[in-house]
């Protein structure tokens, strides 16, 4: 079953909503992770969208799906968003990625670029990232996440969901 939030698709098979304390404990690679997004094994409701766009609660979504992957997400979780998006945009121009969409949490200050991929690989959705990581690194030492990312247990490959599109 598919769920479309603003002009996204995701899986609705199951989704991630946030609690005040941490709720697993992962060990992966030598590492631990804490989390604090349950997993629910039912569908999102319309209600608890509502709920998500009136900052009442936090829901979040995997990216990883039988090892594909439907989109790269990159989140910003600074003020200044819109220079990053500035410095996104020409990145994307070299690496000839010209599909992409913008969006916003205004909840919880995030800054969301996704680009949309057609059921690739973990692998390759891997590859992809390191090369735009290895660009933004070059460009820009702010703060920001690219997801899928292959130093996270596949279950802690997750993004809040955006409230609004830019």
């Amino acid at each position: 079953m598919k769920i479309n939030i603003l002009d996204l698709e995701f899986s609705n098979d199951h989704f991630y909503i946030q609690s005040n304390s941490i709720v697993e404990k992962v060990t992966f690679n030598n590492r631990t992770f804490y989390s604090k997004f349950k997993k629910v094994t039912t569908e999102i409701s319309p209600l608890l969208l509502e709920q998500h766009y009136n900052n009442e609660l936090t829901l979040a979504i995997s990216l990883v799906e039988n090892n594909l992957v439907n989109y790269i997400v990159i989140e910003y979780h600074q003020e200044d968003w819109s220079t990053f998006y500035s410095l996104l945009k020409y990145l994307f121009k070299s690496l000839d990625i010209f599909d992409y969409m913008p969006y916003q949490n205004f909840n919880q200050n995030i800054f969301q670029i996704f680009i949309p991929k057609s059921k690739i690989s973990l692998e390759n959705a891997y590859i992809e990232v390191e090369s735009i990581k290895h660009l933004l690194e070059l460009k820009s030492k702010k703060s920001y996440k690219i997801y899928p990312n292959n130093f996270l247990p596949i279950n802690q490959n997750i993004i809040t969901l955006p409230t609004k599109k830019l």
